[in-house]
């Protein structure tokens, strides 16, 4: 291959002119990460992480930058699910409003008005590789999000919901952070979950970055349900202390191209996290999601559960990637990547990965991939039930290991009636 083919693409201009002037971030970080994007322009199939994921449709987009929208917010319908939870409110990556009656022990900033402290925490994470160009540029850009943070030893019986309105102004794009970070004994459940609207084609690019004290246990579900033409990176970064537990529900169902990229780091002895997720890609969709588990402390443990379910000319894409130090022995690290196709034209692509430097450890992984049971058909249509209807128990059924990992019983019904409308062809907001 000659230079002139290894040559990066260039940041489109819509993006570059985007970019900040100067930096708000402490350290310079901005700086640094401005200097970065510009440098690698936008991740391309030549990257390890992204070769499977092809940005060049939203490349060749040209998107402005989100101001914020004076269109009223629309209830989402996960509020009358969860009647009592404190609602922070995103239109088109802008923080519209925070919740008043907070609960002692949580408080909740913008990053507009966070402290050096907050800002250095939200922006500790740095880009080291092209592989983390979408990182940079949200280090580089972002102005809005918001900080969580839990006391010790509060226990919010509440669920914290982040409801992302996507795509109210059409055509635009967003970068936004969010930090959460709970301190020792603390107990908390957060929820994302996205409304597209309108059905407008919108781009929002987000990084969490999840800190986790001593003996602290954190429910985080992200749930993208609705707005099949909006297009979502979003990457989280969790730290573990000793015996924290993190315990994450990734559920996507909807969108253009979701691209989800979850970095686990345990770092004491006792810590434990499960990531449990589950795709439905169907027309053109492209669904993806990256996990990276690293056990850097012994006597920590992990457990993993992803399953995809592709129609039609439908996408999925699962990598997940478990790291074991040399000095975390007594470890036990569990993948499991479970497919089904449903289509001649859907296609799944899976790797799950191990990467072992201890001797002394309990880890293992595998993948599937498969159709429909024949003989499970057959043996439901025998009793009396339609096809259509024995095909989506079917479905219905692989999926609902994964939808039973959510934290709340009314959850748990209701993810399963969206899931069951997904089937039939209607949407969460209908």
């Amino acid at each position: 291959m000659s230079r002139i083919a290894e040559k990066r693409a260039e940041l489109p201009a819509w993006i570059a002119d985007a970019l900040p002037a100067t930096a708000a971030a402490p350290n310079d970080i901005q700086s640094a990460a401005r200097e970065q994007i510009t440098q690698w322009g936008l991740p391309s199939l030549r990257d390890e992480e992204w070769r499977w994921t092809n940005l060049r449709n939203l490349s060749r987009q040209t998107l402005v930058p989100s101001a914020g929208s004076a269109v009223a917010e629309v209830p989402h319908p996960i509020s009358a699910v969860l009647t009592d939870a404190l609602v922070i409110e995103f239109v088109d990556g802008q923080l519209k409003t925070l919740p008043a009656d907070l609960p002692t022990g949580l408080t909740l900033t913008s990053l507009e008005h966070a402290s050096p402290e907050q800002r250095a925490a939200a922006f500790a994470p740095a880009a080291t590789t092209p592989n983390d160009a979408l990182l940079a540029l949200n280090t580089a850009s972002a102005q809005q999000g918001v900080v969580i943070e839990v006391a010790a030893n509060t226990v919010l019986t509440r669920p914290i919901v982040l409801q992302w309105q996507d795509g109210v102004v059409p055509e635009s794009f967003s970068q936004t952070r969010v930090s959460i970070q709970l301190g020792a004994h603390a107990q908390a459940t957060v929820i994302e979950s996205v409304l597209g609207m309108n059905q407008n084609l919108c781009w929002r690019n987000t990084v969490s970055v999840v800190t986790q004290a001593a003996n602290s246990q954190l429910h985080h579900l992200s749930l993208g349900l609705d707005g099949d033409h909006h297009l979502l990176t979003d990457r989280t970064f969790v730290t573990l202390a000793r015996d924290a537990r993190y315990h994450s529900l990734n559920l996507q169902l909807a969108g253009q191209l979701i691209r989800r990229e979850i970095d686990v780091n345990i770092t004491d002895t006792g810590a434990h996290c499960d990531l449990f997720g589950l795709m439905m890609p169907r027309g053109k969709q492209v669904l993806d999601t990256h996990t990276r588990i690293i056990h850097n402390a012994p006597h920590t443990t992990s457990n993993e559960h992803y399953r995809t379910i592709a129609d039609e000319a439908g996408r999925g894409i699962f990598k997940g990637r478990i790291l074991v130090a040399q000095d975390a022995q007594k470890i036990a690290a569990f993948q499991d990547s479970r497919n089904l196709l449903l289509s001649d034209q859907a296609e799944i692509d899976t790797k799950p990965e191990l990467e072992i430097y201890a001797d002394d450890v309990k880890c293992s992984h595998g993948a599937t991939i498969g159709r429909l049971d024949p003989e499970a058909l057959y043996y439901l249509q025998s009793r009396g039930i339609s096809f259509a209807k024995a095909r989506g128990l079917l479905i219905v059924g692989f999926a609902q290991e994964i939808i039973d990992e959510a934290p709340l019983p009314a959850l748990v019904d209701w993810l399963t009636k969206q899931v069951t409308r997904r089937l039939g062809g209607t949407t969460v907001a209908e």
